[in-house]
């Protein structure tokens, strides 16, 4: 009986390091790729225009409000645009911030 229990044991200590050992080296993996790509420099392009320049239209609040909560599959140009219109915070967070005719918060 003290011979499976240890067994158990010894197993479960086994699998614990083991996943341990695969999560860590799949942080590392992740990690190291995108110190890689910022090395190379293959983000997107940091374009951004004042909301002005985009053109005449203005979005109304209704669908600035709709834009900031509806989950969009693509990206968007009007979503963007109403989002970054609305929030600098949630421009960001949306990943809109590159988008050619956002509203620039700098």
């Amino acid at each position: 009986m003290k011979g499976r229990h240890l067994l158990g044991r010894v197993l479960h200590v086994l699998l614990v390091l083991s996943l341990t050992y695969s999560l860590f080296r799949v942080l590392y993996w992740s990690f190291s790729r995108l110190a890689d790509e910022a090395q190379q420099g293959n983000f997107a392009p940091h374009s951004v225009s004042d909301a002005e320049s985009a053109g005449p239209e203005k979005s109304s609040p209704q669908e600035i409000a709709e834009s900031l909560n509806t989950l969009w599959l693509s990206y968007d140009l009007d979503h963007c645009r109403n989002v970054c219109e609305a929030s600098r915070v949630a421009c960001r967070l949306r990943d809109c911030w590159y988008v050619e005719g956002v509203k620039s918060w700098d």
